[in-house]
């Protein structure tokens, strides 16, 4: 393993003021993430789940404490820098997949990385990691709407790939397919990992979080030892 951990939290507190006075929804929260590690993150609703995905994803920055992603501390970029950071080297994959619909499915896979690098669509690339989560050829022409829930949920995983990031943040990846359906998004999600991707997925599902090799247990903004 690469000696530099892709995701480092150091006494992270997140405060959300409002009138009545500041919530607190993390406290004092610190882990690391080693490159080609799987973690789950579970917690029971309010627990601070959900800030704690919008910080590693960098939507969002701590009130006080540090966060470094592959040795670079977000607490020191600007909104431009954060912006190159997310494009870069951190993959999203949601519940509700997210997909342009007016594209197809190779127009959506390639998308990032048009923007990355401000060129025509590199169609080879998009065709190769849809290739690696294993969508049919015949699919790359349809647009979201003409395919199943698993179907978009893996070009939501190939688009995610696109830019080859350190880290993929999932939230629920599953939640929204059907049992059967599920498992084979976790199987691939396995094969991505015994490949060396980086994979932290919050999830309530206990069964889903078997798939991970630890989990983060978040309860009331802190992390339960």
């Amino acid at each position: 393993m690469n000696e530099q951990p892709v995701m480092v939290f150091r006494d992270v507190t997140k405060v959300y003021p409002l009138p009545a006075g500041g919530v607190t929804a993390l406290d004092g929260v610190s882990f690391q993430v080693d490159r080609g590690e799987f973690i789950s993150v579970m917690g029971p609703s309010g627990s601070g789940k959900s800030t704690l995905l919008n910080l590693m994803g960098c939507l969002d920055i701590p009130t006080t404490g540090d966060i470094f992603i592959s040795g670079s501390r977000i607490g020191d970029m600007s909104d431009t820098e954060l912006t190159c950071l997310r494009r870069d080297r951190i993959g999203f994959i949601f519940q509700y997949f997210n997909l342009f619909p007016l594209l197809n499915t190779l127009e959506n896979v390639t998308f990032p990385l048009m923007l990355k690098s401000g060129k025509k669509a590199d169609t080879e690339r998009g065709r190769q990691v849809l290739r690696s989560v294993q969508l049919e050829e015949s699919l790359y022409s349809h647009t979201p709407t003409e395919l199943s829930g698993g179907q978009q949920q893996r070009v939501a995983i190939a688009r995610a790939l696109i830019n080859d990031p350190d880290i993929l943040l999932c939230d629920e990846p599953t939640g929204n397919l059907d049992s059967k359906t599920g498992a084979g998004i976790m199987d691939l999600m396995t094969e991505l990992n015994r490949k060396g991707t980086t994979i932290i997925m919050v999830t309530h599902d206990p069964h889903i979080a078997e798939y991970s090799k630890r989990t983060i247990r978040i309860a009331d903004g802190r992390i339960e030892s």
